[in-house]
Order: structure tokens, then C-alpha cells, then sequence
């Protein structure tokens, strides 16, 4: 696996991709954007142990739109569910990147993977990697599904 240097070093020399013509808020569909607006006044879904987990990954979620990551993504070919996707039990089964942030901040996006954290202390999260998407038969729900139903 590369270092977090190699892949900065990639992204870095690649030409800028176009702008993604914006259709709502942080260049995200609407409705995408109104599902992310009524998570920080949800309840915490009932499989949630602790009430603080869920409220960072809320936040998680909203500072990926806020500050322009997820409609990045998105133009690269990251699915809703690569950005803001869990197991539908939990996330040992499927992590998407709001959850598995965990306060993090990510720092450079590219086709397949994020990197995220400060300093040295930098970790990657790879599209479809382990938990992220590979179990064959586990199908993720997002973020304002979760435990709801």
C-alpha cells in the first residue's frame, strides 16, 4: 500500500478536474442536501450505543458537504454510499467515509481514496477497501436510514 506521501505526491501532479456545475447547496443535488440537513435534529438511530458517536458522525458528514469534499467525490465517481453509507446492522459490516472519519479531517481526495488527519499522523481510507464496500452481500443504507426502519 502506498504512503500517504506517495498518494498526496499523485493527486498533486494531476490537472485539476472541471467543476462540477453546482445544482444545490455545496454543489450537491438538493435532495441530497436536505437528507444531510435533517441529521443533526435526528434522534440517534436506536442501534447506536452512544449518543456522542453518532452525533460526530453526523458531523462528520455535514463538514464533508460544508467544505466541498463530497460534491468533489461525487464528480470523481464516488457513490452516495462511498461518502455517506453504513452496514445496515453496523459498521463493522460497511463504513462509508462520514463514519469512518471519526473527526478526522480529510486533506486530499482522488478517484479511490481519502486521506485524512494532520501532521504525520495521516490515515487512508480506500474506496471498496476492507469494510468499505467489498462484503458481497451486504448492501448499505445511509446515514438517515439507519435503524430507522
Amino acid at each position: 500500500m502506498s504512503s500517504w506521501r506517495d498518494v498526496a505526491a499523485k493527486v498533486l501532479d494531476q490537472p485539476p478536474a472541471p467543476p462540477a456545475a453546482p445544482v444545490g447547496r455545496y454543489g450537491l443535488d438538493p435532495e441530497l442536501c436536505d437528507h444531510l440537513a435533517r441529521l443533526p435534529g435526528m434522534p440517534p438511530p436506536r442501534k447506536v450505543e452512544k449518543a456522542a458517536n453518532w452525533a460526530a458522525v453526523v458531523g462528520d458528514a455535514l463538514r464533508l458537504a460544508r467544505e466541498g469534499w463530497a460534491s468533489k467525490a461525487l464528480a470523481l465517481g464516488w457513490s452516495v454510499h462511498d461518502l455517506f453509507g453504513v452496514g445496515p446492522r453496523d459498521s463493522w459490516e460497511f463504513e462509508g467515509l462520514a463514519v469512518w472519519l471519526a473527526g478526522r479531517e480529510v486533506v486530499l481526495l482522488d478517484e479511490q481514496r481519502a486521506i485524512a488527519g494532520a501532521g504525520r499522523d495521516r490515515s487512508i481510507f480506500v474506496r471498496g477497501g476492507m469494510g468499505h464496500g467489498t462484503h458481497p452481500v451486504v448492501a448499505p443504507v445511509l446515514l438517515w436510514d439507519f435503524g430507522r426502519g
